[in-house]
């Protein structure tokens, strides 16, 4: 076992607690978290002593949490299950006698058990006195009673001293057991599931933190059960500056303004007890506020951050608690995206796509939760074009057209269309939120957000010459009338004013194009150059930058890809620090080791990029990421290096460069260089792109082992040499094989089973799949440029022997599947849902085959039991049964029309049709 790439370690653990008997001993007992305010979990055999008796003074230290020192804090309350239960309902809470800041608290799920193993581990107890020490490794297996195995090859196992140490989940990032066991020498142990806990301790109603219905709970045990904007990586870069109407979390100030319709309308409907069953959109042009206004309803639906609002912040707020998970989709793919949402419901972790609305459905009816309501932001910035409809078609629809009877809503925000053409056409039009129209917009609206920013409401300029609210009202009045509706031109033109200005514009002579780009050239005209760099070149660099950000070395090396000399690290983080800078761009700081930099909106990218040759700028780019790489290490390099170079290359046409790199290779993001691998032009290039996609299982190995498998695929692939001959550790190596070499372009593992049928499918917009299913009873739908699995389709009972694609009315595919259970399933092969199943065969159906009648209309046509059967596939209704077993000898063949329906022999396993040119379609058996 080893831990792969990657630290499994928290960003921040300042829940660590450690438990003592006196408020000066130096020896813990053992150790605790953080749960709320209040209250400390830790295992009930640290407090109590060998005869079951309480110790009579208990004392609590948080050492990591920065601020409280040395301070010990004093247990007021002990609960905990009865002594004869102790042995396996080893828990406890500790009450404190004074409260701490609630932000020290752990974030804590409950998913289901048996979806832990084979997840990383990560615990911090004190098996040495008061200094302490951490031990990772994997859950290896579920136990009795909610408890768990733990097995580590960690240099430190875990020991006496991490009884009650909270158990964090890299996966889940949030704590979801508690250590309980160590288990001999070899520093293996237990641990009891934050689930079971809940169990044993049912007067602490953990359960109803978990349920999203925390009321008598409080408020601290839903920020620390479910997802709370206070941990979400999200919250320091995106949803708590829109809340406030600024641009950066470094920047004070509330000027959130107006938005008045389209912020009740979705207040409305999140709260109306029916769910809609559709996705609500949010849209508009570039600038016209779509992050603003959802950020307004995700972070004031959070209590703290509500309460946190001066009382002169008057604008509409959601209704507390009404959102349970918000994603800003931003260079994400549909996984990551799949992977939050599940996290916020405590379910299973997709391991594709398709997974996550049988997980969530499984994760809500297993808590009994009801209400759980999603917001996307930044649909149309996905990774890609292609993650895009994968996030509306496999994640947002499916949600909220299954799940409503759950409670579950999903909102969305996105531009209209994208580059690969029109995003809102998948939507219902009543439930379209189109900022850009009248009915969302009013003036008042623009001037007031004009006027809070021209006058830098809560950073004031002490001599800023519009202090003077009616002067500023003229100004911020005239801006909005020039800004033709749109909010980011109006804050960058009312910012530069308030910034810079001596004297009062005249309002006569104030005039400016109300575009994007010229009110950015136009603030950035203002700011001084950065040792010698103008900052409109700093800006141009991180406009190439990929969410979630660029680390500064990172935006350096892109600087000097840009043909300047890089700032000095100072001197540019004292610039994004800066009161000018920061209103562009955003600074990531949560859950990292070093801050992230990417410019807050894609107009501004969009803005500075317009008139400059991209793909050259991409490929110096990729040039200087793949040097820094180089230098570095790949095993060293920042995580942006791992999952964004694919992307700057792809764009660069410098993909066979990034290839060519045998190390680069052994720690790549696979799921995101895959696809880019497949634009290799180079002989050279196409075949490492060959060795990717012939090597699935390397996707989710350690560079150790994915040099080992690289190996065995070139030797019986005929790949070269390379990964035969480096020098890079591997548990094994491939010399030669003596199989005659394949010529395999992809390989696709999936199916248990022996494969019986294939079949392409084409989805809306062009994409190819390829559908498979066998003797498992499944059948996979699978991406061949990739090779990954798309959905696994499950519904039949006995071996899948024949499928087909089914063209319905207005272009709708379905794909068709037939086995030897007798009945026939059609699905949507866009989502993976089933969406009917046809039966009437009393035999195993083996043979499909679509009629496509003369007046437009298709059937699908099966054939089993000595019958053949004609099935409208819209509605599934049977429409013809042709029997044929009082038919004539077993060696005759005949024809039949449609039209006349005559009768047949003994049917065989294969189906066609023939369309005569006098106009009947004849079905041949």
């Amino acid at each position: 076992m080893s831990i792969p790439d990657g630290s499994p370690r928290p960003g921040s653990d300042t829940w660590v607690a450690a438990i003592h008997v006196s408020e000066d001993d130096r020896r813990p007992l053992g150790a605790g978290f953080l749960i709320d305010g209040r209250r400390v979990l830790t295992c009930a055999h640290v407090v109590f002593d060998e005869e079951q008796q309480l110790h009579p003074e208990l004392w609590v230290a948080l050492p990591k949490a920065h601020g409280l020192g040395y301070e010990r804090l004093r247990v007021q309350e002990v609960d905990a299950p009865p002594a004869g239960r102790r042995d396996v309902e080893d828990v406890a809470v500790l009450v404190l006698a004074q409260p701490v800041a609630e932000g020290y608290a752990a974030l804590l799920r409950q998913p289901e058990v048996g979806s832990l193993v084979q997840h990383l581990w990560w615990a911090f107890g004190f098996p040495d006195g008061m200094l302490g020490n951490s031990s990772h490794g994997v859950i290896g297996e579920e136990l009795g009673y909610g408890w768990i195995r733990l097995d580590t090859d960690s240099r430190y196992g875990v020991k006496s001293g991490y009884s009650g140490a909270a158990l964090w989940s890299a996966d889940y990032q949030a704590v979801v057991a508690m250590v309980g066991q160590a288990q001999g020498a070899n520093g293996d142990a237990r641990a009891i599931t934050m689930r079971a806990i809940a169990d044993c301790l049912p007067g602490q109603k953990l359960h109803t933190l978990a349920d999203w219905s925390a009321e008598s709970a409080g408020d601290s045990a839903l920020a620390a059960w479910g997802w709370s904007l206070e941990a979400d990586p999200e919250a320091g870069r995106h949803w708590r500056p829109r809340a406030r109407g600024v641009h950066a979390d470094s920047e004070r100030g509330f000027r959130f303004r107006g938005r008045t319709a389209a912020l009740t309308e979705i207040r409305d409907w999140l709260a109306h007890p029916q769910p809609h069953a559709r996705v609500l959109a949010v849209t508009g042009s570039p600038g016209v506020g779509k992050s603003a206004v959802l950020g307004r309803i995700v972070t004031t639906s959070d209590p703290a951050i509500a309460d946190s609002l001066p009382p002169d912040d008057v604008a509409v707020r959601a209704v507390t608690r009404s959102v349970a998970c918000a994603v800003h989709a931003k260079g994400k793919t549909a996984l990551e995206v799949a992977g939050e949402i599940a996290r916020a419901a405590s379910a299973r972790l997709p391991v594709q796509v398709t997974d996550l609305l049988p997980n969530i459905q499984t994760a809500l009816e297993r808590l009994d939760r009801r209400g759980f309501t999603v917001i996307i932001d930044a649909l149309d910035e996905a990774a890609s074009s292609q993650h895009t409809r994968d996030i509306l078609r496999h994640i947002a629809r499916p949600l909220a057209e299954d799940l409503h009877h759950l409670g579950v809503r999903v909102v969305v925000g996105t531009r209209r269309r994208d580059d690969a053409g029109p995003l809102l056409e998948a939507f219902d039009t009543s439930l379209i939120i189109d900022l850009d129209t009248p009915r969302y917009f009013t003036p008042v609206d623009l001037s007031a957000y004009a006027l809070a920013t021209l006058q830098l409401h809560g950073d004031e300029r002490p001599d800023n010459p519009y202090n003077n609210t009616e002067t500023a009202e003229r100004v911020a009045g005239r801006i909005a009338q020039l800004a033709d509706r749109n909010f980011l031109v109006a804050g960058l033109t009312a910012r530069a004013h308030g910034m810079h200005d001596q004297q009062p514009v005249d309002t006569g002579a104030l005039d400016f194009t109300p575009t994007v780009d010229a009110a950015l050239a136009s603030y950035l005209a203002l700011l001084a150059s950065v040792d010698h760099v103008p900052a409109a070149a700093l800006m141009t660099a991180l406009a190439y930058a990929e969410a979630p950000g660029m680390p500064i070395s990172m935006w350096q090396a892109a600087i000097t890809a840009l043909g300047y000399n890089a700032p000095s690290t100072s001197s540019l983080e004292t610039f994004a620090r800066s009161s000018a800078a920061n209103f562009l761009i955003e600074t990531t700081l949560s859950h990292q080791p070093a801050p992230l930099y990417r410019l807050f909106h894609q107009a501004l990218n969009d803005a500075l990029l317009r008139h400059r040759d991209a793909a050259d700028d991409e490929n110096a780019i990729t040039g200087a990421l793949l040097r820094t790489g180089q230098q570095l290490g790949w095993g060293r390099v920042p995580t942006y290096l791992m999952r964004s170079l694919p992307g700057h290359a792809q764009r660069g046409g410098a993909i066979d460069d990034l290839l060519a790199d045998d190390a680069y290779l052994l720690h790549a993001d696979l799921r995101r260089l895959i696809p880019s691998a497949a634009t290799a032009t180079t002989p050279a290039g196409q075949r490492r792109a060959r060795l990717l996609r012939v090597t699935p299982r390397a996707i989710d190995a350690p560079p150790a082992e994915r040099a080992a498998l690289y190996s065995i695929s070139e030797a019986t692939h005929g790949l070269g040499t390379a990964y035969r001959k480096i020098t890079h550790p591997a548990p094994y190596r491939a010399r030669w094989a003596s199989t005659q070499q394949s010529n395999d372009e992809i390989v696709l593992i999936g199916h248990t089973d022996s494969v019986k049928t294939l079949c392409s499918v084409k989805l809306p917009g062009g994409r190819m799949l390829l559908a498979s299913a066998g003797e498992d009873h499944s059948i996979r739908l699978w991406d061949p440029v990739t090779g990954t699995a798309q959905h696994e389709l499950v519904g039949h009972t006995g071996a899948v022997a024949a499928l087909s694609t089914v063209r319905l009315a207005g272009g709708r595919m379905l794909l068709a599947s037939a086995g030897e259970d007798h009945s026939i399933r059609l699905w949507d092969p866009a989502t993976g849902v089933q969406q009917r199943v046809l039966t009437g065969h009393t035999d195993a159906v083996k043979v499909l085959r679509t009629v496509n009648l003369p007046n437009g209309r298709t059937l699908l046509a099966t054939a089993a039991d000595n019958t053949v059967r004609l099935w409208d596939p819209a509605t599934g209704i049977q429409q013809h049964e042709l029997d044929l077993k009082t038919a004539p000898a077993a060696s005759q063949r005949r024809l039949f029309s449609r039209k006349r329906t005559r009768y047949l022999p003994d049917i065989e396993r294969a189906l066609c049709t023939v369309e005569l040119p006098d106009g009947p379609t004849l079905l041949v058996l």
